[in-house]
Formats: structure tokens, sequence, C-alpha cells
């Protein structure tokens, strides 16, 4: 939480006074804090907290566009890759998992170009392809619901890869900014409303907070015939629900590690409960 704390500090404001404001306000939060909630609700006032003190509701903006930029730059040779590849769909799913490292939200160092390359040769320490393949058949609809900016475009070349096999695919992004996550402003930006139906979850919380879902969310949720869930926040909230869940991520803590049975830094693409 701290870590978070002075991370978004730093990206709202260049003044240090305003840093050591909001790294001691979110001090005084925690010993109030319940352990018994996810670490997307946990980590949730502090982003509330920075972004009311710099009175900056979106210090990732810059960032988030500078992602969509060099990722939109990789897409033509990635799409090349993914077309040439013996399995396509394996590729594309490849290639989205590769997008989650663009996480600005924990601090972790990444460089687009060459993580994506490197993560698309790692093999998946879970793998649900096979039974996801089956899922994708004329007439289905998927929910794929997405994670950060930059990071879209990754989730583009998978979709595109799932359109032709006849399936309705509706994407869903945050309503308001929160960390770096992707809004409809990027869903926009990087050409994904031009390819399929774009929702938003009807709030602006990490992951998803069910309570502060919008209708048109908990509707294309209840309604879909499987759901995609793009990384870390939307697995804290949602891996115990029963609904035909998939879950495509890089793993970066070792809770997550400890709770999917893999190892730090593995990518998975696991069916949920």
């Amino acid at each position: 939480m701290m870590r978070q704390a002075l991370n978004t500090a730093r990206m709202a404001s260049n003044d240090p006074a305003i840093h050591l404001k909001i790294v001691k306000q979110a001090a005084k939060l925690v010993p109030g804090l319940s352990l018994n909630q996810t670490p997307a609700r946990l980590s949730q006032p502090v982003y509330d907290l920075a972004a009311e003190i710099t009175c900056n509701k979106d210090p990732y903006r810059l960032a988030k566009r500078e992602s969509n930029r060099i990722a939109m730059r990789l897409a033509p040779e990635l799409k090349k890759s993914i077309e040439k590849s013996s399995d396509p769909l394996y590729s594309a799913l490849h290639v989205a998992v590769a997008g989650n490292i663009i996480d600005l939200g924990i601090g972790h160092k990444f460089d687009i170009e060459r993580d994506v390359l490197s993560i698309m040769k790692q093999k998946f320490a879970v793998d649900s392809t096979r039974i996801f393949r089956k899922e994708l058949k004329r007439g289905k609809t998927l929910l794929y619901i997405g994670d950060n900016a930059g990071e879209i475009v990754f989730d583009k070349l998978l979709i595109e890869q799932i359109l032709p096999m006849g399936v309705e695919v509706i994407f869903a992004v945050k309503s308001a900014p929160i960390i770096n996550d992707a809004v409809m402003r990027d869903a926009k930006e990087t050409g994904m409303t031009k390819l399929v139906k774009v929702i938003t979850t009807g709030s602006n919380d990490i992951g998803v907070n069910w309570p502060n879902t919008s209708t048109e969310f908990k509707k294309a949720f209840a309604t879909a015939d499987a759901i995609l869930c793009k990384g870390h926040g939307n697995f804290e909230t949602c891996h115990d629900r029963h609904e035909n869940l998939y879950f495509l991520l890089k793993v970066k803590c070792d809770m997550v590690a400890e709770e999917i049975g893999v190892k730090l830094g593995d990518i998975v693409f696991t069916k949920g409960n």
C-alpha cells in the first residue's frame, strides 16, 4: 500500500511535500483496514486519496497514452507472427498475456518491446487453451474484461482471432480512471470500439467491485457463455465466482502464485471454478 501510495504521488505531482502528505495520510489508513478482503479492495483507498490530495483524477494519463502508442507500433509485427503461427489462437493468447506486463500500480520496471517478445517464448504454467477453444462455437457470447491501457492493443489481437469463429465478443473497460486501467478513451484510441461492442464496468474500482457494477455490466456477465478476465485485479475479485470464467495473467505476486499453484513470474491461462 505504501509503495502504491508513493508511486501514485509521484505520477500525480512533482512536489516532494505532496508526496510526503500522501504517504502520511496513507499510513493513517492502515490500522483501520481489514485484511479479510482482496488486495484490490485494500489498494483502492490509496488511489482515491492521491487523487483527492492532488486534485488529479487521472495521474497516469500520459503514461497510458504512451503505452497505447508503443503497443500500437508493435501490433502489426505481432499480428503477422500470430497469422504465421501453426496455432494462431494459442499464439494470440500468448500475445495477450504478454501485454499484462504493463502494470504501473505495483511499480515494477518493464520494457514493453523487450518483455513482450520474451514472454511470448514462455510456456503457460497452467494452460486451458484446449477447453477454451471448445467454448468458442458459433453463436456463443464471450465477455472479455480488460485490464490496462497498452495491454488493450494485445487484447484486440486476440479478439481478432476469436471473432471469425462466429463468437460475439463484448469488451469491458473501467468507467473512470484508476491507475493505468483502460477506460473508454483507450478503447476508442486503440480501435477496440470499431472491432466489438465496448461497455464499462460501472465504476473505477480495481478489478470488479460487484456492488458498484452497472446494470449493463451485470447483464453482460450473467448472460455470457464464457468470461475472460485479464490481469491481477480481475483475478483477485472474480476467482471465487462460479460462472464460466477464464483468467489470463502474468503472476506478479506471491499470494496470487500460491492461490493458483504456480511460481512468481509464470504466465497462466486457467479456467475458474
